[in-house]
């Protein structure tokens, strides 16, 4: 899977990062981009690049499979079978900040379980620095913190010592939150933008998130394992309070109501609960007897077998497939065809610098061709990365070459002396090339750039600001 897959807009963009190395990117902390900072210097081959994610699971599998272990072989077989056979493992082998988010967040599981075993401080100072490196992948991590804070407030009676054991997993994660912080300070508190203001700005309650989140739930948690424990839902607290592996259960079970109170006014990604889902293979185990898990384990295979069976009819029918719907076959075509679509690309738009209306489409062309796309225009509040890459007062007077999926000459030609439109046929459909002659900075600043800085760079009065890249060029 991971030889075949098109790379994703998404993987694309985190390559971007691991090209352009720092402690810090726009919308998340910096662990992956570290990771393809390193891989990049050997190849960027896809099955290279994925190979992390290829290692993660199944190092969290062989994990999975130790600590149940002294349950009996039987049921640590099931428990990490049932992991690896989970259809997102086979079928999504790819590299995004979900990756080392999942294997530090996992390792800070292990090292909390242990901790609420021995009692000992350094387990939950290892517990913390886990925390802070899933916190250095993603800000989702925060959700563990808060699920071990609840674990001993809800279900630990140990007198005082679990307490001053959380004081020790905030202490292991303090350096990792002191060194965002600092990066935000010196970026224009992009992180904090984008995670709380930029993409909240459209929530609003709805009962058609929260049922969109149920069936999502019940999909990963798959219906047998639902079936068996909505039976008998005491079993649920009766393995919280027992402890043991009951701490991973409730690991999983934290987040997830938290994310179902949250569903209520956002949508809830299916990878937003990605880090929580190994913990739930553990906690199957105490949840369901052993004739009940041979079933999950068969159903999984079957399960499994129907999403590969699936996935390869619609590879070997795509793009064809999606010929009725012209956006839709057009993104695929692009992520397919890459390599011989910039060949049609590159014989138009002669030396000038390429670009695309998109952080997706700009970041795919990207690792393709081996060089920096701008992302030309307003875009979206997502994958702003560009905005620190790109200074486009470096480009006044120059060309610009602007790949788009439809003619929208008229949007940009007044921001060039001189714009051709070159049609590019290409797999049963047409994009379009925008050819720029003479690009106008001040034009561009005054009424793209300045509705940027408006929409995505407005830091709120109370945050101390040491630098911020958006507003210090356009005084320049």
């Amino acid at each position: 899977m991971a030889m075949v897959l098109p790379m994703t807009g998404d993987e694309a963009y985190f390559i971007v990062w691991g090209n352009h190395l720092d402690y810090g990117y726009y919308d998340h902390p910096p662990m992956v981009g570290w990771w393809l900072a390193a891989l990049l210097q050997v190849s960027d081959h896809p099955l290279w690049l994925r190979m992390p994610t290829i290692l993660v699971t199944t190092v969290i599998g062989w994990m999975i499979y130790r600590i149940v272990y002294p349950r009996g072989k039987t049921n640590a077989v099931i428990a990490a079978g049932l992991y690896w056979l989970a259809p997102i493992h086979l079928l999504a082998p790819l590299i995004t900040t979900d990756t080392p988010l999942i294997f530090f967040a996992f390792l800070s599981g292990v090292s909390f379980y242990k901790a609420q075993r021995h009692d000992r401080y350094r387990w939950y100072l290892l517990a913390g620095l886990f925390l802070g490196l899933a916190f250095f992948s993603k800000f989702f991590a925060g959700m563990l913190g808060i699920a071990y804070v609840l674990y001993v407030i809800l279900f630990v009676r140990r007198g005082i010592k679990p307490y001053i054991g959380i004081l020790f997993v905030i202490l292991g994660t303090l350096p990792f939150i002191a060194l965002n912080l600092y990066w935000n300070y010196q970026h224009c508190w992009d992180n904090y933008l984008f995670n709380l203001v930029n993409r909240t700005s459209d929530a609003s309650f709805s009962f058609w998130t929260v049922g969109k989140y149920v069936l999502m739930l019940a999909y990963i948690i798959t219906p047998p394992v639902v079936f068996y424990v909505v039976r008998k839902p005491g079993v649920l607290m009766e393995t919280l309070r027992n402890g043991g592996l009951g701490v991973f259960l409730a690991l999983f079970v934290i987040p997830i109501v938290l994310f179902f109170a949250l569903s209520f006014a956002k949508s809830v990604g299916l990878h937003w609960l990605l880090s929580f889902y190994p913990f739930l293979f553990i906690a199957v185990i105490m949840l369901l007897h052993f004739g009940q898990l041979r079933v999950c384990f068969y159903f999984m295979w079957g399960f499994s077998l129907l999403h590969v069976l699936a996935f390869a009819i619609i590879y070997a029918l795509s793009p064809g497939i999606f010929k009725d719907n012209e956006d839709n076959y057009q993104k695929i075509v692009l992520a397919m065809y890459t390599p011989e679509l910039l060949e049609l690309i590159d014989s138009q738009r002669y030396d000038f610098t390429l670009a695309t209306p998109s952080y997706s489409e700009s970041a795919v062309l990207a690792y393709h061709s081996r060089e920096d796309v701008l992302v030309f225009g307003h875009g979206s509040h997502h994958g702003r990365q560009d905005d620190i890459i790109t200074d486009f007062k470096k480009y006044n007077g120059k060309g610009i070459a602007i790949l788009m999926r439809k003619d929208d000459t008229k949007r940009y030609a007044k921001y060039f002396n001189s714009f051709a439109h070159v049609i590019l046929p290409f797999k049963d459909t047409q994009y379009h090339l925008g050819v720029g002659v003479g690009f106008k900075y001040e034009l561009y600043n005054q009424e793209v750039l300045e509705n940027i800085r408006n929409n995505f760079y407005r830091i709120p009065e109370w945050l101390p600001t040491g630098s911020c890249y958006m507003h210090e060029r356009d005084n320049q």
